[in-house]
């Protein structure tokens, strides 16, 4: 990977920044374009289209790929340096084998992409959200693509990676609410996981989550605040289906002198601020007896401006609580019982922090 990824996460940057500007005014053209209201906090029309550079630099990055891997195989690349046809030929194998994964994978982004840039001309109903993710979500099953958690039933494990990939999926697209803040997540978790990847040699998931950091960093230079552009529900459904992808295809479970059992709960720590805030919202809705479906501005986010923070010192407030409750994640391969355990209680006590700061919060401004 100390050639391929480097390459990849440039590529892909590249792509994403020579595309976004010619999507921001295509959104601006067709008019897909976020107005002020009751429930946004942004005080100007910005366009949407974001998503569509993002995902478009993924796509075109890995389809570059594998007309690399293809080029290998058929014809030779004589014209490369030697270092780098090695490399490429030592991994001809493994990418062609993963070859229906990888399909499986961009279709089912592509399919809730489709359905977040609908959503972003028209509302959809939840109703078609949902029968469209699980769709694509089951897609990615009969790929193989499955989270077993130690369970050896197949109909147990396809329930729990739909119901995993839906909630990811839609944890990322509740968690675009203030500019910066879901990319920047992504980014955050990507480089956590990609850490997993790099540890047990998972050349493949290392180069998705780089080919999706690539582009999310480059959309960052136009969306951290203030944004010129937003993602949209095309981007943070992509965004989320592709996190959700990569975190169960990814292996964690390297079980060795009696540690490496607790690693399967790597990704609900690495993903663990977009399920807080999904999970939070919720609770507060229903206490609430609020529509679960209807937007509000009861997120982590607006919560943390509520207590008397910025936006910009908001975002980066959850980038760093991101980072705190995934980053000792990454040592839960190598640690025994009691590390494992230590982990969940650093991880349970960030998170009472933040609820226990909350309540104090709300309680002085009342």
């Amino acid at each position: 990977m100390h050639i391929i990824g480097p390459a990849v996460l440039a590529i892909s940057f590249v792509i994403c920044l020579v595309v976004m500007p010619l999507a921001r005014k295509l959104a601006t053209v067709i008019g897909m374009i976020d107005v002020p209201g009751e429930r946004k906090i942004h005080a100007e029309p910005i366009p949407y289209g974001g998503g569509i550079a993002v995902l478009l630099a993924c796509v075109l990055t890995v389809g570059a790929g594998l007309a690399g891997v293809w080029a290998v195989q058929t014809h030779g690349v004589g014209w490369l340096p030697d270092s780098v046809v090695r490399m490429l030929e030592e991994h001809v194998a493994g990418a062609l084998g993963r070859a229906k994964m990888l399909i499986a994978i961009f279709v089912g982004g592509l399919m809730v992409a489709g359905l977040g840039l609908a959503d972003d001309l028209k509302s959809v109903s939840y109703r078609l959200k949902f029968s469209v993710e699980i769709l694509a979500a089951l897609i990615l099953v009969f790929s193989g693509v499955k989270l077993t958690v130690f369970i050896d039933n197949a109909a147990v494990s396809t329930v729990v990676t739909v119901v995993w990939v839906v909630a990811v999926t839609n944890a990322f697209n509740l968690l675009d609410n203030m500019d910066g803040l879901s990319a920047g997540v992504a980014v955050i978790a990507g480089v956590l996981l990609l850490a997993v990847a790099i540890q047990t040699h998972q050349v493949f998931v290392a180069a998705l989550v780089l080919s999706l950091m690539g582009a999310l960093l480059a959309f960052l230079i136009f969306n951290f605040p203030p944004a010129s552009v937003f993602m949209g529900d095309a981007g943070s459904l992509f965004v989320g289906f592709m996190m959700a992808s990569l975190t169960t295809v990814a292996s964690y479970y390297e079980y060795h002198d009696g540690r490496g059992a607790f690693s399967v709960v790597m990704p609900l720590l690495i993903l663990g601020v977009p399920i807080y805030d999904t999970a939070s919202v919720i609770v507060i809705r229903l206490k609430n007896g609020t529509p679960l479906f209807e937007g509000d501005t009861n997120h982590f986010s607006h919560r943390l401006v509520a207590l008397g923070m910025t936006r910009r010192q908001a975002v980066l407030t959850i980038y760093l609580t991101t980072l705190a409750i995934g980053l000792a994640a990454i040592l839960l391969p190598v640690l025994p019982l009691w590390g494992a355990i230590a982990v969940g209680i650093q991880a349970a006590t960030i998170v009472a922090v933040i609820v226990l700061l909350e309540i104090a919060g709300r309680k002085k401004v009342a």
